[in-house]
């Protein structure tokens, strides 16, 4: 059988163009289709303009307070006094992030992957069977035209990398409100005075501190009891401290329950919260109000169940580990595959997916690798095992634990609060490893490096590092794991030669 494309795309996120980029540079003829901005959630909604917020937050925010930066005073009957950056800095803010996507758009855009050979399709996609694809094509503005503009084409292979969206759970009263989720939340005018986040994952720490560094009073709303809830159980108190300090109010252990508007106070609205365990009931006043519970699969209009794709009970696609759908020349990659929904993950798995198209011997994906960073001031960034996934799958062997209290480097800077936890194989073999510091994201590449070539500790021992430097902790780390691991018959025995000829 004859087919219109060797492979078709669907979704232009960070999955899709990276499983397209590599597909057609090694010849393949690709069609990609993408019903919204090229670029996806990362570009346009996500990783750049949360990143730029954060960049700009810390630039311009309290740690700028005593430089000679303007602030006003926000004073109202019903909030807290707290200085906040005038809003005409903060529509420059905002502005600033726009510009900011602008500028990195054109390296995702139809251009760039028209010229790499692949046909770029605009609208909505829906699989007829496991190898047909029908779109309904937008028309120039970018909306969905009528149903008399459909196009039929016919791949031999179909990546589905159509991603995720914000997860908004029911709420009383919430179809009446104008609630932020990511997708919105850079369109904002103004400066919300008190911010009210429902949510405790990596989205609500990392925004809001940023919006406490502009100078809103944010409200953290948590279910469960603990922050970073994915990363080592140390990171929970150590951040929570850092973040209390700044501002930031948490209430742990709480669902909300409604939320309606204040009479006599356009904008302001109540948010209902009840203690889970207490039964105990609180009222919040706030003026703003972003859900960032998670995010669920972006599948719904793509008609798996006509192609055969099941999914599982989230709503997931379901996957091997070659990442086949159930069907076997329907690939899937990126967020819609649930488990690590992030941008690098998601083009290592558009790697897998590429390599497993063209070669017959498959390639399997390997997560025990896998690195993440929260963007926070200090970072929180991990790689590979933490200590209970290691216990979990016999892979244990020791800890080794430093913070970086007495590293020079982090005194002169005053980044001190944070800590190195690495996780050993019974080989001494880095498996894991967790990195709180304000340079976190940068430092965990060095474990990652470790990890994928089964070094032992001893490997940052032997190292040369630039003083001063926060990787000097590695150092660190080795030699206290080489002390450590001497037996009392070594000691003994060393004790005795050295002492030769010594008085």
């Amino acid at each position: 059988m004859k087919y219109d494309f060797h492979t078709i795309v669907i979704g232009a996120g960070s999955a899709g163009l990276s499983a397209a980029s590599i597909l057609a540079n090694l010849g393949a003829k690709v069609a990609l289709i993408e019903k919204n901005k090229m670029g996806g959630d990362c570009l346009n909604t996500g990783c750049v303009p949360s990143k730029s917020l954060l960049h700009q937050a810390e630039k311009q925010g309290l740690s700028s307070a005593n430089v000679g930066f303007a602030w006003e005073e926000a004073v109202g009957n019903s909030f807290n006094e707290i200085r906040r950056i005038p809003e005409k800095n903060f529509s420059r803010i905002i502005k600033h992030i726009h510009e900011t996507i602008e500028e990195i758009a054109p390296h995702d855009s139809e251009k760039r992957f028209e010229d790499m050979g692949v046909t770029v399709l605009k609208g909505s996609a829906k699989l007829l069977d496991e190898h047909r694809v029908q779109i309904s094509l937008n028309d120039r503005t970018g909306k969905k035209q009528e149903a008399n503009n459909i196009q039929v084409i016919s791949g031999k292979n179909i990546v589905l990398a159509t991603g995720s969206k914000p997860r908004v759970p029911k709420l009383d009263g919430l179809e009446n409100f104008p609630y932020l989720t990511n997708e919105n939340l850079f369109s904002l005018k103004k400066l919300p005075r008190r911010f009210i986040i429902w949510g405790g994952g990596p989205i609500s720490m990392e925004i809001g501190q940023a919006f406490g560094k502009l100078g809103s009073e944010v409200v953290i709303i948590s279910r469960g009891q603990r922050l970073f809830k994915k990363d080592e159980p140390e990171v929970h108190p150590a951040m929570k401290e850092v973040l209390e300090q700044e501002g930031i109010n948490f209430y742990f252990g709480f669902e909300p329950t409604k939320i309606e508007a204040r009479e006599g106070q356009e904008g302001h609205f109540i948010f209902k919260i009840k203690n889970r365990k207490t039964g105990e009931e609180e009222r919040i006043l706030g003026d703003q109000f972003l859900i960032a519970l998670g995010r669920v699969s972006a599948t719904d209009e793509l008609g798996l169940e006509k192609a055969g794709v099941e999914v599982d009970e989230r709503g997931y696609i379901k996957a091997n580990e070659h990442l086949q759908t159930s069907k076997k020349n329907i690939y899937a990659c990126g967020d819609v595959l649930g488990d690590y929904q992030f941008t690098h993950m998601a083009g290592y798995e558009a790697e897998i997916v590429a390599r497993n198209i063209l070669n017959p011997i498959k390639t399997k994906a390997d997560y025990s690798k896998i690195v993440w960073t929260t963007y926070t001031k200090p970072q929180v960034a991990h790689s590979g095992y933490t200590e209970a996934s290691a216990k979990e799958e016999g892979k244990f062997g020791k800890v080794l634990m430093k913070t970086f209290e007495d590293m020079d480097r982090n005194i002169i800077e005053g980044d001190t609060k944070g800590f190195v936890k690495l996780i050993l194989d019974s080989k001494d073999r880095v498996i894991g490893g967790t990195v709180v510091a304000n340079e976190a994201g940068e430092m965990i590449g060095m474990v990652s490096l470790a990890i994928s070539k089964n070094m032992k500790i001893s490997a940052f021992q032997g190292l040369i590092y630039s003083y001063p430097t926060k990787s000097e902790v590695f150092k660190s780390l080795a030699v206290k794991n080489l002390q450590g691991s001497a037996q009392p018959w070594q000691r003994n025995l060393l004790k005795k030669w050295l002492s030769r000829n010594i008085n």
